[in-house]
């Protein structure tokens, strides 16, 4: 018999806790593929800070460290500077990485650090109800914006991409969306 589907050596098999139709599950596994492809499991260390991403340790079978809210970053770069020959990468939420950790990615992408970020933007603070986040889109309704996102009261959403992508020290930034097969093997790349 063929066997056509098996978990990626560097996920475990536990359950996650995110909610249905949360696309978390799918970048877990698009980052365990592409760990083990590479053969960097071993080598690789992951961050996970306060949010969706905090249990983010129970899912991976590999190093993960946990952060303060919006410092993954930071973390990174100590991990990274003191131990050049691993692998790190941080996995962060809107909330936390373009509400209280914009400071530490901003001055880590204009550095140049050399570890890799992945922000799973969903435009709402998801593990403490919905409310409003940075990247909320105009007229979307949060459970602290029922009448939709206000421009004239809270301002336009940050395009956090945009802004990192043209600090020089950033190498390489990418907005993917994983809401279809080819949005999830365009991510994948």
């Amino acid at each position: 018999m063929e066997l056509v589907y098996s978990y990626p050596e560097s996920l475990t098999e536990a359950h996650t806790h995110y909610c249905p139709g949360c696309t978390h599950g799918i970048i877990h596994r698009l980052i365990a593929e592409v760990l083990d492809e590479l053969g960097v499991r071993e080598r690789a260390i992951g961050i996970a800070p306060v949010g969706c991403s905090v249990l983010a340790y129970y899912y991976f079978n590999m190093d993960f460290a946990e952060a303060a809210h919006g410092r993954a970053p930071a973390m990174a770069t100590g991990i990274k500077r003191v131990s050049p020959d691993k692998v790190v990468f941080t996995y962060q939420g809107d909330g936390d990485l373009a509400a209280i950790g914009t400071a530490e990615i901003i001055h880590a992408a204009n550095r140049g650090e050399l570890f890799t970020t992945i922000f799973v933007n969903n435009a709402i603070y998801g593990m403490t109800g919905g409310q409003m986040a940075p990247t909320t889109l105009p007229g979307q309704v949060t459970t602290s914006s029922p009448t939709g996102r206000e421009v004239k009261t809270a301002g336009y959403p940050i395009r956090m991409a945009e802004l990192l992508g043209g600090l020089p020290g950033a190498a390489y930034v990418t907005r993917q969306a994983v809401l279809d097969v080819p949005g999830i093997r365009r991510a994948k790349k």
